[in-house]
């Protein structure tokens, strides 16, 4: 009896072992995974200015991971109704339908073949999160993510330390300096999901991302790196005191409105005498904050001109510059106004009030998701002054709508 039962208890374990076996082969990590890093380097990585025909590999991999999300979509329940990803569709639709009525308006780019690409590989990002929520794969999404952006930033800066000038991988000075901050709330965020706020090996990869961010913000003459990395630790400590004002979603979009409303107030401010003289005198700069008040002067009259649906995709350049060389809005929601008018506008701030909404029913660890939020307000604070709503902001407020209700697998922690 007990040889039986000795026999019957190896024979289910070696029906365990291989069902396990059969788990793991027959897991889709053949597929999903490969089309993770397509989707990795669609919308975080975008290597054009140092190889151009990059542009026609992204094209390439934005095909496959359409196919794909197609051939999952019904089967993996991705067309289930979703009020974020309503939101977030329809403003990508605004910026592409006013980028078809400006798409032969200029001479720098096509705005309509632009925004496809770009907004594309937002919208599968957005499918794919679902994807992976649904099958129980998002901790191999935020790992392929994670791994990706670790060694494409060390490669970066290995480069740029190795080879003579400032020429990088990844872009200008503040597309690197913005990945390095991308790089660091990633693993800040691993750090947290994976609650090994303790691990020494997480700690010194933590300082190394921070010593780079200050070498190479020194490398190229930008320390925008440095400053969100501190806004990021900024926010950390407030939440760590007032944990409900960070995650509440009114707080959240009260930053957005007085980042954008700062383009209004700044003159009146720095013509103030008070204000004039502590800048002019004791940080000896000038009170035009290198030009920006006039660039926001400009952008409120361009604004105006078509406030409803804007000139189109990245056009900002050419629609400001008719009075003088401006680049582009010095501000983070602003440059989308000019993209997309007010409705595009609108669209963003109703997106990022959402996720922070929905992020609440995450009832598991709703700390970790802090991560996420100190980096989404660290790059509004950044855009009182610069351009910081690119693909990596509206991927994190993806990943913070998406990771809400999920439960963490300890069966994955290895991945």
């Amino acid at each position: 009896m007990i040889s039986k039962s000795l026999s019957f208890g190896a024979s289910t374990s070696v029906v365990r072992s291989e069902h396990n076996l059969d788990y793991v082969v027959n897991t889709p990590i053949q597929s999903d995974v490969f089309i993770y890093m397509m989707s990795f380097f669609v919308v975080f990585a975008d290597f054009s200015d140092f190889f151009p025909a990059y542009s026609f590999v992204r094209y390439f991999l934005l095909l496959c991971v359409g196919i794909f999300l197609c051939m999952k979509f019904f089967a993996a329940e991705m067309s289930h109704y979703d009020l974020f990803s309503l939101i977030f569709i329809l403003f990508c639709c605004v910026i592409i339908l006013s980028s078809f009525f400006a798409r032969n308006d200029y001479e720098s780019r096509n705005p309509l073949l632009a925004s496809i690409v770009f907004l594309g590989g937002l919208v599968e990002f957005l499918f794919l999160a679902k994807y992976a929520k649904n099958r129980g794969r998002i901790d191999v999404l935020l790992s392929v993510i994670f791994w990706l952006a670790v060694g494409t930033l060390f490669i970066n800066d290995i480069f740029l330390l190795s080879v003579g000038g400032n020429q990088a991988l990844v872009g200008d000075k503040f597309h690197v300096a913005y990945f390095h901050i991308f790089v660091i709330a990633l693993t800040l965020l691993r750090i947290m999901r994976r609650q090994k706020m303790k691990s020494i090996g997480f700690q010194v990869l933590l300082f190394c991302l921070v010593v780079l961010s200050i070498v190479i913000g020194v490398k190229v003459n930008c320390m925008t790196g440095l400053v969100g990395v501190c806004l990021m630790l900024v926010w950390l400590a407030i939440c760590k005191i007032s944990s409900s004002f960070v995650r509440c979603p009114l707080t959240v979009v009260v930053a957005v409105l007085l980042s954008f409303l700062f383009t209004y107030v700044a003159v009146p401010i720095m013509n103030n005498a008070v204000v004039k003289r502590v800048i002019e005198g004791s940080l000896s700069h000038d009170t035009t904050l290198t030009g920006r008040t006039f660039i926001f002067k400009v952008t409120d009259r361009m604004l105006a001109g078509r406030p409803f649906l804007g000139y189109g995709y990245g056009v900002s350049y050419e629609v400001l510059s008719k009075s003088m060389f401006i680049p582009d809005t010095q501000n983070g929601l602003a440059e989308w106004l000019i993209a997309g008018g007010w409705c595009a506008g609108a669209l963003i701030i109703a997106a990022i009030g959402l996720a922070f909404k929905n992020s609440l029913r995450e009832t598991m660890n709703v700390k970790y998701l802090d991560a996420i939020r100190v980096f989404i307000y660290a790059y509004i604070c950044m855009g009182t002054v610069e351009i910081t709503y690119n693909a990596d902001f509206f991927a994190m407020i993806i990943l913070l709508n998406t990771l809400s209700g999920t439960v963490y697998r300890d069966s994955l922690r290895r991945v």
